[in-house]
């Protein structure tokens, strides 16, 4: 499983919606994608970790959206679960090739925070 997506501290690319700042300074936020190169019109897994300040986050709101960056394909969502603490897992596709934006969403009762990615998926 490599990489594809995101391996930056949260606050780097992040709106805090009710957390404190600190907060999300700590939290680290990788999405992986099985395979890591995806395909346009196959399912791909999304594999989603949280950590805040080196340990799982667990029973967080994890939420994915994806959106085609120069096109108007809607918004699709990937539903995540929790696989095991801290991480999220999910399966959802793309039905086009090109450069998509990956939003991951992070909710617990102290707000929300979120982030976004860049991710190319090829034909």
């Amino acid at each position: 499983m490599i990489c594809c997506l995101l391996t930056t501290p949260l606050a780097g690319c992040s709106r805090n919606d009710g957390g404190s700042a600190a907060a999300a300074e700590a939290l680290q936020v990788v999405v992986k994608t099985l395979p890591a190169v995806p395909h346009a019109g196959q399912k791909a897994e999304f594999v989603v970790s949280v950590l805040e300040q080196g340990r799982p986050v667990q029973e967080a709101g994890i939420s994915l959206y994806l959106e085609m960056q120069d096109m108007d394909h809607g918004e699709h969502v990937v539903t995540l679960h929790e696989a095991k603490p801290g991480e999220y897992r999910g399966k959802g596709s793309f039905p086009m090739a090109g450069e998509w934006v990956a939003h991951v969403r992070v909710e617990r009762e102290r707000g929300t925070e979120s982030a976004n990615a860049k991710l190319v998926v090829s034909d």
